[in-house]
């Protein structure tokens, strides 16, 4: 008895229920609390996944290439974006649970077809923010498939990393520039208006752009002809360092103290580039090195040819050479060439030379003089009671 009470209960409530959500009343509060929940849905999961807390979301923000700690920007696009086809679909259905049809298929065409006129433009925001939508999707893609074209697909094909970089640089402009016209088509823009602005940056190129069009010109020369590539140590207008990324408008070098140094690219091919590693990079260590008269030279050579030859990083002989280079004010001058594999290495392969070479000598019991002076007092001011000095000598 108690289970069918309790089964009539609720089928009376499943009927009050039912009939509640049939009246436009009853509808309007349950499409307003779907629409709320999935608000808050998806700006938890926006929240969290720009944040990456969960595990299946740091793998994502991996997949994608997205740094630790970084901001996901496209998300606050894609969330205004939601809204507004959020709610245009809420008062769609709001339209019609109150029986404005008509009213409802007006709204869409305004959204969607024939737009607002402000002026003497015709503004379709449903097709604009679809666009946008559009290329913000592409444009993400585009970037994954540039990080996968860079740092895996190339590095499979054993492409050298300038090369790499090169490509991948002129990959993403590229796809960012079609990506950019698949939106705007989109959108609603007529292509050939293009032509328009193209003359209005031509004006604005002759009134203050040469620069930037100097700069990206540069860019692409640089990017196809490579006289400068990822990895070289360069040098250039007082700046040098290892060229650390190159970009259409500028190149970032790197310099022994960890900064940065934006170099535009029409400098690059303006100015005489000293380019350590364009060809080879092997590279050589150059010492002088002075001993004191009376040293013997046969003997100050064999001592530096040793020292070079135990240096693993130093190239066998006879790459190595000694040369007596001048019989100097105080010292008998030699100079140690010492060729080298590595470019990178020439400090610190010069101070372990160093190093080698003072303790090679002092085991030889050659010594390495430095600048001296002998001073000989000719005549002294007399003393108090009149009385001359006498001149010492101070040897």
């Amino acid at each position: 008895m108690s289970l069918s009470t309790d089964l009539a209960a609720w089928n009376l409530g499943g009927q009050a229920l039912l009939q509640l959500a049939r009246h436009p009343l009853g509808s309007t509060f349950a499409v307003l609390a779907a629409a709320l929940a999935l608000v808050v849905v998806l700006h938890a999961l926006a929240r969290t996944l720009d944040s990456g807390r969960y595990a299946w979301q740091r793998r994502l923000r991996a997949w994608l290439g997205i740094a630790e700690g970084r901001r996901i920007l496209e998300l606050r696009w894609l969330l205004v974006i939601f809204h507004f086809f959020l709610w245009q679909f809420v008062a769609y259905l709001m339209l019609h649970i109150w029986g404005l049809r008509d009213e409802a298929e007006g709204l869409l065409r305004a959204l969607f077809s024939s737009g607002i006129k402000l002026g003497g433009v015709r503004v379709v925001f449903g097709k604009l923010l679809a666009g946008t939508l559009l290329f913000i999707v592409l444009f993400t893609f585009t970037r994954w498939l540039k990080r996968k074209l860079e740092n895996d697909w190339l590095v499979r094909a054993g492409v050298e990393p300038s090369t790499r970089d090169a490509a991948a640089t002129l990959f993403g402009y590229v796809t960012f520039i079609v990506t950019a016209l698949i939106g705007l088509s989109y959108a609603g823009l007529d292509l050939s208006n293009l032509a328009i602005v193209a003359g209005a940056l031509s004006v604005g190129i002759g009134f203050g752009l040469q620069n930037i069009v100097s700069n990206f010109v540069s860019g692409l020369i640089l990017l196809f002809e490579r006289p400068v590539r990822t990895g070289d140590y360069i040098s250039v207008g007082g700046s040098e360092g290892v060229v650390r990324r190159m970009r259409i408008r500028a190149t970032e070098l790197e310099t022994g103290d960890r900064e940065t140094v934006i170099v535009p690219n029409s400098n690059l091919l303006s100015n005489p580039v000293m380019n350590r590693n364009l060809r080879t990079r092997a590279s050589r260590v150059v010492l002088p090195v002075g001993v004191a008269y009376g040293s013997k030279p046969e003997q100050v050579r064999e001592l530096l040819l040793k020292v070079a030859a135990a240096h693993p990083a130093v190239m066998p002989a006879p790459a190595t050479v000694v040369q007596f280079t001048n019989f100097g004010a105080s010292s008998l001058d030699f100079e140690l060439t010492a060729p080298i594999a590595d470019a990178d290495a020439r400090g610190s392969v010069a101070s372990d030379l160093r190093f080698a070479i003072v303790a090679a000598f002092a085991e030889a019991g050659i010594e390495m003089p430095f600048p001296q002076q002998d001073v000989h007092i000719r005549s002294l001011p007399p003393r108090q009671d009149g009385a001359p000095q006498a001149a010492v000598d101070p040897r």
